[in-house]
């Protein structure tokens, strides 16, 4: 990760403030520097609480937002930074509490990406922030403390941890719990295939209990190959069993086929006897059947007759249904002649009537016609008889109106001069309102610096009382500072004297001395440790922070108190003490003439609405005036239109249409009744024509019809129909029969043929069997049974038999080969549970795969650290690993430890001093980044920031350090370091300097 930029608003010590790291990233090595908390380390806590809404010392988010900044002044954090090759944003608003309320502001996030310059949002929540945050960078928060930014109190962390936080970072940084998650899955799939062996063969030995055999199985826990051989036996001695049944099957096949073909034979000729008496019987039947046949016969012929005579009988029914409609027809005749002869009477009276009213309606039709014009403009006649009296009163309005315009006029012009007084008047007051407000301008500007002359003075009373306190509190700190001064030196004593005494109890007499190679030929007595609380050295640097901090807020509050007295001193000549007094009587003059112009423009408002009026109501009668001729000539028009209809008319134009409407409808009403008469007169002619024909016509038809009804009874009396029937009407009513004529006679026909075929088989039979007995069927039946019973006995055994071996050997063949199936797969699955235990630690040396991983990576991280501090020390101490056991008894190793190699001993990381702690700690950590950029691909570490301990080296170590620093370039990296150390200002030329300016923290850069 590059940083490009950081926006800091309200935050901590800073106001305003926007560091441009682009500017400086691309150096080699560079210094942040400034006093003792001036805000370095805050420019972390802005970059870490950007990424993650975490600070790197653990210190309350709330405590980020600046002292001073007011309610309505926002906290908030941008952050630009590069991820391989690609920019990024992060916004990020700080929830607050403003005073009098009690829920704090809603915070605010959102992660962007730079695309063509301009930003596209990737997320705005919280958790889906973290989670890209965290995905993009590739550390958490923790993780990013340890490697990237390296702040006070955390530089140690990974090098002093436990075995066990080790792992967690290990895991977290390179992935290695996956090696773990496959570990889990292998165990989990190595015991699913075991159980899954054990199941199957059990399964197996259990089906072995499905044989369908009379032997007892020897009971077996394991499946062998002498199980199956064992069942094959069985088997073979199963089909020795089914062909001797098979043999004395086929023995007995043969003697039921014998005996059945004799009992054939003799139901052969038994069907012969009992077909005879079976014909004697029916021969019986047929004789009682004869009296009905024979009266079938009879009713035969008549139908036979019948049918002769079938169409004279359908004519004769005929000729009496048209008889009888034809004798209809003449009555209805008769009665249309009736009707006609009333229809003509009344005819002839409507003609009587129309003649005596034709001279009156003559008269009126004549009326009509000389009303017409009249009748079709009668709306028109109507609007002029009522325009006549609008147009009278519209004129003498006119005449009144004109004096009333005159009026108005005269009134117009006395407003209009009123009007323009009041607007001379108004402008007047406008300009002295104007001149009103510059010279109040001018007097607030006074009272803004008199108020600004007490703030400060006011400002200088409140520093001095606050340092005169600062400075009693700077001495009682003095006081302290003294006295844990000497306790931290007797605790310095302490410490040396225990690594002596270490390296003394490694010591023996007769040893060969490690520094100086002779041997040793007396040991000094250990010296007892007087105890210290260790905990001083905090309570001493906690001391020396707030003396230091004390020390320069007293010093910024006297230049402060200093800078504001001249300043108060500079102002007094400027200032206007009686400002407030005549800035309120200047604002009670301007009240009262801005009162008078309300009066003014409201009187002004009113007149301008007045003026308005009476210009409408003038534009109005000019309006009226402009139509007075168009209204006379429309009055003469109309009054033409009347004496016009009265000069031509007799009836008043209020009865004129209805009397029109009346005549109109007697005129048409007469000529209706006309068109009727003459109408009905020629219809009666045409009905007189049609009744004299219709009536000829009948009369011809009906005699014709009878004289042909009387042939036919003539002639039924003499045919031989007469003889079944009485009347023709009879032999109707069973022409429906004719349909079984043919029924009858194939049921006689039946009777004879079946007749005649049983006698010819009687004669037959009894001719046949003239001297034979009828054979005794029931033994030889009862001894062919028997032999049947047998057979079927045999064939279901065999059956039986068949099936068994059938399923024996089918489920032989399955178990068989699912048993070979599982001999070949058992291999495979032992290999794999071997597999499983080595990789989960399960085999001698207890070492789990994500272990064994793990302590690969930590192999690379430390080959890279000693190279470092290899680097830092003149080749005297590497870093070597330590196994150990865990709780559990697996061996972890992953624990740290430092070779003295000038000694050709190691010493555990808590007996190192403080510059060789810090050497160490930034070895490894410039190590551990260098790993993690090289074997994780996601994970960019171009910039690493170090905020901790250069105080505590010497000019030359510090000079070591720093080459090893510089180095780093080589690798595509760059460092930056946090700190206050002289020596470093003059050995790194590129800087951040932070300072302090009006109470807030300043960014410059120099060097660049």
């Amino acid at each position: 990760m590059k940083p490009i930029r950081l926006e800091l608003k309200e935050f901590g010590p800073y106001k305003n403030e926007i560091i441009e790291w682009d500017k400086i990233i691309n150096e080699p090595i560079f210094l942040i520097t400034g006093k003792t908390g001036s805000g370095k380390s805050t420019l972390f806590d802005a970059i870490t609480y950007a990424l993650y809404n975490k600070t790197t010392g653990g210190k309350d988010i709330a405590s980020l937002r600046t002292k001073t900044a007011l309610d309505k002044d926002k906290t908030q954090v941008n952050f630009d930074f590069e991820l391989s090759g690609k920019k990024y944003r992060i916004e990020r608003t700080l929830a607050y509490l403003k005073a009098g309320n009690k829920n704090l502001t809603s915070g605010k996030v959102a992660l962007m990406q730079y695309n063509d310059e301009k930003l596209e949002v990737i997320a705005t929540k919280e958790q889906e922030v973290k989670e890209k945050v965290e995905e993009l960078i590739g550390l958490d928060d923790k993780q990013f403390c340890q490697i990237i930014i390296l702040p006070q109190g955390k530089f140690k962390e990974f090098l002093l941890s436990k075995s066990s936080e080790k792992k967690e970072t290990l895991r977290s940084l390179f992935n290695t719990y996956f090696y773990q998650k496959f570990v889990e899955q292998l165990q989990e799939q190595a015991k699913k295939l075991d159980s899954s062996h054990k199941q199957k063969e059990k399964e197996l030995i259990t089906r072995f209990e499905q044989f369908d055999i009379e032997e007892e199985l020897i009971k077996f826990e394991y499946l062998k190959d002498e199980n199956f051989e064992e069942i094959l036996s069985i088997i073979h001695s199963q089909e020795e069993t089914i062909k001797n049944e098979k043999k004395e099957l086929l023995k007995l096949e043969r003697s039921f086929s014998k005996e059945k073909e004799k009992f054939i034979e003799l139901s052969k000729l038994n069907d012969k006897f009992i077909q005879l008496k079976n014909n004697k019987l029916e021969l019986a039947n047929l004789s009682e059947k004869e009296d009905y046949y024979k009266s079938l016969r009879l009713e035969v012929e008549k139908l036979k007759e019948l049918q002769k005579n079938k169409d004279k009988i359908i004519e004769y029914s005929t000729l009496l249904n048209k008889q009888l409609q034809l004798r209809k027809i003449e009555k209805n005749l008769l009665i249309d002649t009736d009707k006609y002869k009333l229809d003509l009477e009344n005819n002839k009276k409507l003609q009587l009537e129309l003649n005596a009213q034709k001279d009156n309606i003559e008269e009126l039709r004549k009326e009509t016609v000389d009303y017409k014009f009249f009748y079709n403009n009668f709306n028109e006649l109507n609007s002029a008889k009522a325009n006549i009296e609008i147009y009278s009163e519209t004129l003498e309005e006119l005449a009144l109106k004109k004096e009333t315009y005159k009026e108005l006029d005269s009134r117009l012009k006395v407003s209009k001069e009123g009007h323009l007084e009041d607007i001379e008047e108004k402008n007047i007051l406008e300009s002295s309102i104007g001149k009103l407000k510059l010279e109040i301008l001018k007097k607030e500007q006074d009272v803004e610096k008199l108020e600004e002359y007490n703030n400060k003075f006011s400002e200088v009373n409140d520093k001095s009382l606050k340092l005169t306190l600062d400075k009693k509190q700077l001495e009682e700190l003095e006081v302290e500072k003294k006295k844990l001064e000497q306790e931290v030196i007797l605790l310095n004593k302490n410490k040396e004297q225990e690594v002596l005494n270490g390296f003394l109890l490694k010591l023996h007499e007769g040893d060969e001395c490690p520094l100086c190679k002779q041997k040793i030929e007396h040991l000094p007595e250990i010296p007892s440790l007087e105890a210290v609380d260790e905990s001083i050295e905090k309570s001493l640097q906690k001391v020396n922070k707030d003396t230091i901090q004390l020390e320069t807020l007293i010093k910024k509050d006297e230049e402060e108190i200093e800078r504001i007295s001249a300043l108060l001193k500079n102002l007094e000549d400027t200032i206007n003490f009686k400002s407030k007094e005549e800035l309120s009587q200047l604002e009670d003059e301007l009240k009262t003439d801005n009162l008078k112009l309300t009066d003014i423009s409201k009187a002004i408002k009113i007149s301008e609405d007045k003026i308005k009026g009476l210009n409408q109501e003038i534009e109005e009668l000019s309006e009226l005036f402009k139509n007075e001729d168009e209204i006379k000539q429309k009055h003469l028009e109309a009054k033409n239109k009347i004496e016009q209809f009265e000069k031509n008319v007799k009836i008043e134009l209020d009865e004129f249409a209805d009397y029109y409407e009346k005549i109109q409808s007697q005129v048409e009403d007469f000529d209706n009744r006309c068109n009727v008469q003459q109408n009905n007169s020629n219809e009666l002619l045409i009905r007189k024509t049609k009744l004299e024909t219709e009536q000829k016509n009948n009369k011809t038809n009906l005699l014709e019809v009878s004289k042909r009804i009387e042939n036919i009874i003539e002639s039924f009396s003499d045919s031989k129909l007469n003889k079944y029937y009485i009347t023709l009407e009879m032999a109707e009513e069973d022409i429906a029969e004719l349909v079984k004529l043919e029924e009858f006679e194939s049921q006689i026909n039946k009777f004879e043929d079946a007749k005649k075929i049983i006698v010819n088989n009687i004669e037959k039979l009894v001719e046949e069997l003239e001297e034979i007995e009828q054979p005794d069927l029931e033994e030889g039946q009862r001894k062919l049974q028997n032999i049947e019973f047998q057979v079927n006995d045999f064939i279901e055994k065999v059956v039986i038999l068949n099936t068994r071996l059938e399923n024996n050997k089918k489920l032989y063949k399955k178990i068989h080969s699912e048993y070979i199936e599982l001999l070949e797969s058992s291999k495979e699955i032992r290999e794999i549970i071997a597999f499983s235990d080595v990789v989960s630690g399960k085999t001698e040396n207890r070492k789990s795969l994500e272990t064994y991983v793990q302590g690969y990576y930590l192999d690379l991280i430390l080959v890279a650290g000693t190279k470092r501090l290899l680097q830092m020390t003149n080749d005297r101490y590497r870093f070597i690993r330590r196994d150990e056991k865990s709780k559990g008894g697996g061996l972890q190793g992953l624990e740290i430890e430092i070779h003295d190699i000038y000694l050709n001993s190691t010493r555990i990381i808590s007996s190192l001093s403080g510059g060789e702690l810090f050497l160490a700690s930034l070895a490894l950590a410039l190590g551990l980044a260098e790993v993690i950029q090289n074997e994780s691909g996601g994970i960019s570490l171009e910039t690493i920031f170090i905020d901790e301990g250069f105080g505590s080296l010497d000019t030359e170590t510090l000079d070591i350090a720093l080459t090893t620093l510089i180095d780093l370039q080589s690798y595509g990296r760059n460092i930056g370091i946090i700190s206050h150390v002289s020596e470093l200002k003059e050995r790194i030329r590129p800087k951040v300097e932070v300072y302090s300016k009006d109470n807030y923290a300043k960014i410059k850069m120099t060097g660049i």
